[in-house]
């Protein structure tokens, strides 16, 4: 039951992603690689192709009579770090081009998080052959640091935003559905940080009962998922709510948001 509601988040989650993407890359097509774009890239490679090809590639924890074979396996994983590295590296653009387009400082920092990203990437093929283990090596975790800064800095960067902007919102000067935008964008980013968490949490947690970094034993790891798989649905769950409002915020919610502003204009 728990699995299938995770499945079900994951898919809601991608299936966004997917529309999200396919409506922004269009959008920045036209113009001429605007920042939403980057942002549509990044749903498109890393919400949805590089989301697939890390289920598949630790479908074998979960379900053993399905696995694929080693090599499969390691060619899977490869695939999502380079990927992920690729995602990652256009929503850190996204980032830069819309709340800083002209700060040299913030592009050297887009681009030397990306190549830490490559470089930690090779580093996982060069040392483990992209091998899946419950407990990688360091450049494994580099890689998964580096992962973090984009949605860490979408977090900061909006939610700074929206307190700007709701100074000018409460004297009269900004649309307040704007300000809540930007809200839920941020909150949205924030939620993917910390789900994220979820997965070193079950690894050391493995770790430490079982001592081994490369053996999967499914009678002491299906436990740990049973706690782990609650905790990313809920945050998956919440990232679905709060991108859907973001993207596509229902005429009823507009109208709350509305109604909200003017009982505090009033008050």
């Amino acid at each position: 039951m728990l699995e299938a509601i995770s499945g079900l988040t994951i898919l809601a989650l991608m299936g966004l992603s997917a529309a999200i993407g396919v409506r922004l890359v269009r959008l920045g097509s036209r113009d001429e690689g605007g920042p939403e774009l980057w942002l549509g890239l990044y749903f498109l490679i890393y919400g949805c192709l590089a989301t697939t090809a890390s289920l598949a590639t630790y479908l074998g924890w979960s379900a053993p009579d399905v696995a694929f074979s080693d090599g499969t396996t390691r060619l899977l994983n490869a695939t999502f770090f380079g990927l992920s590295t690729i995602g990652m590296t256009c929503l850190l653009l996204f980032t830069q081009r819309t709340f800083h387009p002209n700060s040299r400082g913030a592009r050297a920092f887009v681009w030397g998080i990306a190549v830490l990203m490559v470089a930690a990437a090779i580093e996982v093929g060069v040392a483990e052959g992209f091998e899946v283990r419950v407990l990688n090596g360091v450049p494994y975790w580099i890689h998964f640091s580096a992962r973090l800064v984009p949605f860490v800095w979408v977090a900061t960067e909006s939610l700074r935003y929206r307190s700007l902007l709701q100074r000018r919102v409460a004297i009269g000067l900004a649309d307040p559905l704007v300000a809540n935008r930007l809200l839920l964008w941020g909150l949205w980013s924030a939620v993917l940080a910390v789900m994220a968490f979820a997965d070193p949490l079950a690894r050391f947690w493995y770790w430490s009962l079982t001592g081994t970094t490369t053996q999967w034993i499914a009678a002491v790891g299906r436990p740990i998922i049973d706690v782990v798989v609650p905790f990313s649905s809920a945050c998956g769950a919440a990232a679905v709510a709060l991108l859907f409002l973001t993207f596509f915020p229902t005429a009823s919610y507009r109208r709350w948001v509305e109604r909200r502003h003017a009982l505090t204009t009033v008050s």
